[in-house]
């Protein structure tokens, strides 16, 4: 069982590998970085207390409640990479507090490519990062 599950990661690597291969990789500049942190909603949280005291003939009832709102906000590193006569800006969501942007460095060439309105940097370490291309514009 468990060399099965080794030769099936090892497939899965080589097929990363493969996909990583066949990328129409290009060279650009780094023009710009920018962190933003997008407020997406919020979460409301109510917790309530009661109690009752016996009265004899009677019973008493009291309630308290605290109701607490919590907005929730998500990470994203923007980057302006200028390839040749175009600039592309690309949205990279970090999907956790603790989440790293691709290592790049503003005013070096790295390696990207586009497909289908994503981004994939291939940043300094050699991981890829996927990005959402926010636009693409003719250098003036």
């Amino acid at each position: 069982m468990r060399l099965r599950s080794v030769a099936l990661a090892l497939c899965l690597l080589g097929t990363l590998a493969a996909v990583a291969a066949d990328r129409n990789w290009q060279t650009g500049t780094v023009t710009a970085m920018e962190r933003q942190r997008i407020r997406e909603g919020s979460t409301s949280t109510s917790n309530s207390d009661g109690s009752a005291k016996d009265r004899g003939n009677r019973t008493d009832y009291s309630q308290n409640s605290t109701t607490t709102k919590t907005d929730n906000y998500e990470n994203y590193q923007v980057y302006t990479i200028q390839s040749g006569d175009t600039v592309y800006s690309a949205s990279e969501h970090l999907l956790f507090p603790w989440s790293k942007p691709a290592n790049v460095t503003l005013g070096k060439p790295m390696k990207f490519a586009v497909e289908k309105g994503s981004m994939y940097l291939l940043d300094e370490d050699g991981k890829q990062h996927k990005a959402s291309i926010i636009s693409t514009a003719l250098k003036q």
